[in-house]
């Protein structure tokens, strides 16, 4: 036990705090003997009286000798014998009396205490609740857990208000001089749903009604009710717990004097960022130790061991393998983050978050768990369907401030939301979820907002679908990166069968295997991997490249080569006509369930020219089956992103929403095709007929190197743009002379 216990240097607030306290001490303290007096005079009288009292009386200590123990930390009040044997036993001998007994006689509700304590620390000092008590002030107490709402009133009317001041309910119709109306929400097991919400929007408008003070108390995650207006109120933020709050604590919970050896307790206290995780749980449990240090251990206990344990379980720093421009991305991000971590670049330097998107299975979820593995920071994983799975409204919002808390107190960290464009966007149409979408929206870009302005936390979002995320959610600032997660090329199979077989085949096996593999994503490969090793473990055979090849779906070129070869022949029309409108076509792909191109457009004016290109190059791939095969097949339809769906929509653009169609100035907004009169579908048809014959007209000349490229592309299932370019650069580029053809 400490020689000394000198007390450090104390926050503004503690006077205040530590009066606030002794008020609500003596309050638990009548409650008490009221209640002894009730039971005693219930007892039936057929003894001398001899039974103990069921709740020991309070320590007698004059009131001037507590004080001088409070302001004299290191004195000790009790013989050095007294002092010894206590320090022996594991006692605490500052806060013991004259009796050798340190806990309080009162039983004292330490939640409440506690939020007391912060509350009173959010004021700082009697003056400051002074000046929110003048006629027709509007108070926002924010930071107030849900599960305190019911405890306001009492520790605001027997501990905090001045002499002659009541805190009333706002449902209450209590009529007082020196009143203030308290809107504090309901909460069922601690959260708050929709319907509180619209409730406390209704008491805040009948407090208003009067002059009296009004205090609004809000958890952290609520966003300020209408009709308020943040500029008119005055607005006080509860802090949240640390080290100084549960030593003022633990001397009103495990003290009759007042004090602790405080020295030891702070000693043994987790740090503040591990408090941050403190629960209210965990808080009783380590109450109900018998002294201030022994509760102190009891937290760290807690808190610190799993920690510890969760950093040792921890992947140490690995590399991230992949191969492509979102592996590149991800690894420039990584080496930010390190250099930001060792202090070589601020945290203004560097990108603060990542958005993922593309297709399911295309590694999205494992690329962001991969950034936070290689950097060793902690990794806070959520999604938008887990904060739907809350409930109501309400509810969502408060699971989505939770992952974001969660995340700021786990910092340095990656927070990765997984199926981000379940956001949704306040431009969808259709009017019955509408107010929802705005609600959701807005409360995402608060909490991105507030967490961009924080260091070490880095946001990592993936989705399939960002066009249907709300555009405010996506511009700089909010996600600065945006990378696209396409299939994977071979080379990035070939490498993800290679990590995932080792050293079990040859690379030219699975160099060939990847080649079959085109068309497949990274899910694909895990599971058939997977599932054919089982097969292998259970037959008590071998894992060979048939039995990997039936897992995979990856059939031998022979065996359908005639498919390849009209999806290449598609897919190369594709490219011929885009290469001819000035395009870059990055990668062509393809495999028996279909080929993609993957081509960037050049910024354009939006002239009826430039859109009728999109059309034929849309198209282009039809008119290549057509002018090889004479015959089409449905490879050009099928979903709203196939080739016929996009240049229907195309088209219907511009006569019914450009200006540049059948309807000259006319503006009709979107057009769902199935809805169409018959002449507007007559229209539709006869412009994507001619567009088709367009683009056939365009790829006449190149019959022949259409035909040799797709037998390549049938053998080698991959063209980069090295390849792409070799095959074309004989090809005109635009604006070239165009086929003339009769509409």
């Amino acid at each position: 036990m400490n020689q000394f216990n000198h007390s450090p240097a104390r926050p503004d607030w503690w006077q205040f705090a530590e009066d606030c306290a002794r008020r609500y001490h003596l309050h638990c303290e009548e409650l008490q003997q009221a209640r002894r007096k009730t039971l005693k005079e219930d007892a039936p009288d057929d003894s001398a009286g001899a039974e103990e009292p069921l709740v020991p009386p309070a320590p007698d200590h004059p009131h001037s000798l507590l004080q001088h123990l409070s302001e004299q930390p290191d004195a000790r009040h009790l013989p050095p014998e007294l002092w010894e044997a206590l320090e022996q036993e594991g006692a605490d001998p500052y806060a013991c009396d004259d009796t050798g007994r340190w806990l309080p006689g009162t039983d004292l509700p330490a939640d409440k205490l506690l939020l007391l304590l912060r509350i009173a620390a959010a004021f700082g000092s009697p003056a400051a609740v002074d000046a929110q008590l003048a006629r027709g002030t509007v108070l926002i107490l924010r930071n107030i857990p849900p599960r305190g709402f019911a405890n306001m009133e009492n520790l605001l009317n027997h501990a905090l208000l001045p002499p002659g001041w009541q805190a009333y309910d706002a449902r209450r119709q209590v009529q007082l001089p020196q009143r203030v109306t308290l809107a504090v929400p309901s909460a069922r097991d601690g959260a708050i749903e929709q319907q509180h919400i619209d409730e406390l929007q209704d008491l805040i408008i009948k407090g208003l009604a009067h002059s009296q003070p009004l205090w609004i108390c809000l958890p952290d995650e609520m966003a300020l009710p209408a009709p308020l207006v943040a500029e008119h109120c005055h607005q006080l933020t509860v802090p949240k717990v640390d080290a100084d709050f549960l030593i003022a604590l633990l001397r009103q919970t495990h003290s009759r004097t007042g004090r602790i050896d405080e020295a030891a307790a702070r000693a043994a206290l987790p740090s503040n960022g591990q408090l941050k995780g403190l629960s209210a749980a965990t808080l009783v449990f380590a109450l109900r130790a018998p002294t201030a240090k022994r509760v102190a251990q009891r937290l760290t206990q807690a808190l610190v061991a799993p920690a510890a344990q969760i950093a040792e379980e921890a992947p140490t720093q690995e590399v991230i393998t992949g191969i492509g421009p979102s592996y590149d991305t991800a690894r420039q991000l990584v080496a930010d983050l390190r250099l930001w971590a060792e202090g070589e670049v601020a945290w203004s330097e560097i990108p603060h978050s990542l958005l993922l998107f593309g297709l399911p299975g295309t590694g999205k979820s494992h690329l962001a768990r991969a950034v936070g593995r290689s950097t060793a920071v902690n990794c806070v994983e959520t999604s938008c369907a887990e904060w739907q799975s809350a409930g109501h409204l309400g509810n969502l919002l408060l699971a989505m401030r939770r992952s974001f808390d969660e995340a700021r107190k786990n910092a340095p960290c990656i927070l990765f939301i997984d199926e981000i464009d379940a956001i949704g966007s306040r431009d969808s149409a259709g009017d019955n979820s509408a107010s929802y979408r705005r609600q959701v929206v807005a409360g995402f870009l608060e909490q991105m907002d507030r967490i961009t302005r924080e260091e070490g936390i880095m946001v990592v979002g993936a989705c399939n679908h960002p066009q249907h995320i709300d555009p405010a959610v996506l511009r700089a600032g909010r996600f600065d990166i945006k990378i696209e997660m396409p299939l994977p090329s071979m080379a990035m199979l070939q490498h993800l069968l290679a990590e995932r077989l080792q050293d079990a085949f040859p690379a030219d096996a699975l160099q060939q295997l990847a080649r079959d593999c085109i068309g497949k994503t990274a899910a694909d490969v895990d599971a058939a991997v997977r599932s054919a090793r089982s097969e292998a473990r259970h037959s008590g055979g071998a894992l060979d490249l048939q039995l990997l090849r039936r897992h995979l779906g990856a059939l031998a070129q022979e065996e359908h080569h005639d498919l390849l070869y009209r999806i290449a022949i598609h897919e190369v029309g594709h490219a011929i006509t885009s290469w001819s409108y000035g395009e870059t076509i990055a990668r062509i792909s393809l495999s028996p369930s279909g080929g993609t191109i993957e081509r960037d457009v050049p910024p354009n004016a939006g002239l009826r020219a430039d859109i009728e290109c999109q059309l034929y190059i849309h198209l282009a791939g039809r008119a290549a089956e057509r002018l090889i095969f004479g015959t089409v097949s449905a490879g050009a339809g099928g979903g709203a992103t196939s080739d016929l769906a996009q240049a229907a929509r195309m088209v219907l653009a511009m006569d019914f929403e450009l200006g540049l169609g059948a309807f000259g100035n006319g503006w009709f907004g979107p057009q769902d095709p199935a809805q169409l009169a018959e002449p507007d579908r007559k229209r539709l048809r006869e412009k994507l007929d001619y567009a088709e014959d367009h683009a056939r007209a365009l790829l006449y000349p190149h019959q022949q190197l259409l035909k040799d490229m797709a037998a390549d592309l049938v053998q080698k299932r991959e063209f980069d743009t090295k390849a792409v370019r070799s095959w074309l650069r004989d090809v005109p580029r635009k604006n070239g002379p165009e086929p003339v053809l009769d509409q």
